[in-house]
């Protein structure tokens, strides 16, 4: 029977699974019981050389997630570990999520909500409008499968969909029925909102920076599901209380959780959630139920459909 680490506790729905094929172990266990596991099923924790290092017997990682960065997969390789992940289990939740951002923000929902409860009427009434969605513009940085679903969602609602993603070739936009932006910069100036759909790499560090902040146009929105390193935050809160954008909708930063005293949660016209986007009940049980089947995969000999280094698996 396979021993399989966890981090921290399984959905009770994915536990059949490893009924009479696997023991679970952790995630309150020793450093002893560590080294006899074959694999581990990843969530957010950091698995680095040292700690590969101290599972001799590991096969491999299989992460709970769509990002890696958590995990040294160079390291893994070197070792012989395979490394796999589950792209395709949260992109419906994810989807809807940034969706939803764009909506509350777009709304002034969390505004109003906020005013009702405070037993206030119409404050902003005059002064405070929201933004039509019908007509305008999305500007989306990548397209992949949670990207082409926001797409998808954005043109039934009779939005313009232009999308910067250097892998998306003209076949595929057509698909989508979306239109390929030269350049970031000119999607940036062409949209009403933007949303990120990219991974968190060397590349796209701080991608929205200052200067790209300053090529929106005035009055835009800001959508980020996809890794909070993507945004210069300090940049963000400039532009957000200049009056540069007219909001943003963000479930991830560049620091989780955000710091109590961080600027952003002190601005109207910014709503957040606490890296979210993922969880919903379905959603929640496809990543782990993904992430539980590719670690048995694995470690039957057989090739994961989300590994990361193949290499491995020669």
């Amino acid at each position: 029977m396979f021993r399989i680490w966890i981090d921290e506790p399984l959905l009770d729905s994915v536990l059949p699974i490893f009924e009479g094929v696997a023991e679970i172990v952790g995630p309150r266990a020793s450093a002893e019981d560590l080294a006899t596991c074959e694999a581990a099923l990843v969530p957010g924790v950091r698995w680095d050389a040292a700690r590969m290092d101290a599972a001799p017997r590991l096969r491999v990682l299989s992460r709970i997630g769509v990002g890696y960065d958590n995990i040294d997969v160079a390291a893994a390789t070197a070792r012989g570990i395979m490394v796999c992940y589950t792209p395709q289990a949260p992109t419906i939740s994810t989807a809807e999520h940034a969706l939803a951002l764009m909506f509350a923000v777009a709304k002034t929902i969390c505004i109003g909500d906020r005013d009702v409860r405070a037993g206030r009427w119409h404050t902003a009434f005059w002064t405070l409008k929201g933004m039509e969605l019908d007509g305008r513009t999305l500007g989306l940085v990548g397209a992949g499968r949670i990207g082409a679903r926001v797409a998808t969602a954005a043109k039934a609602i009779g939005m313009r969909v232009l999308v910067f993603d250097p892998y998306l070739d003209a076949t595929r936009a057509a698909e989508l029925g979306v239109e390929r932006a030269g350049s970031l910069e000119a999607l940036l100036g062409e949209s009403d909102v933007v949303s990120l759909h990219a991974p968190a790499t060397a590349q796209t560090h701080r991608m929205i920076d200052a200067a790209r902040l300053a090529q929106m146009k005035r009055g835009a929105l800001l959508i980020n599901t996809a890794r909070g390193a993507l945004v210069d935050e300090d940049a963000l809160v400039a532009a957000l209380r200049s009056g540069h954008l007219g909001g943003a909708g963000l479930d991830v930063f560049d620091r989780e959780p955000i710091a109590s005293d961080h600027a952003l949660l002190q601005l109207d016209n910014v709503v957040l959630t606490d890296h979210i986007a993922s969880h919903t009940w379905a959603g929640h049980h496809r990543l782990y139920e993904t992430a539980a089947r590719q670690a048995l995969q694995a470690l039957r000999g057989e090739k994961p459909e989300g590994l990361l280094n193949p290499t491995t698996n020669d």
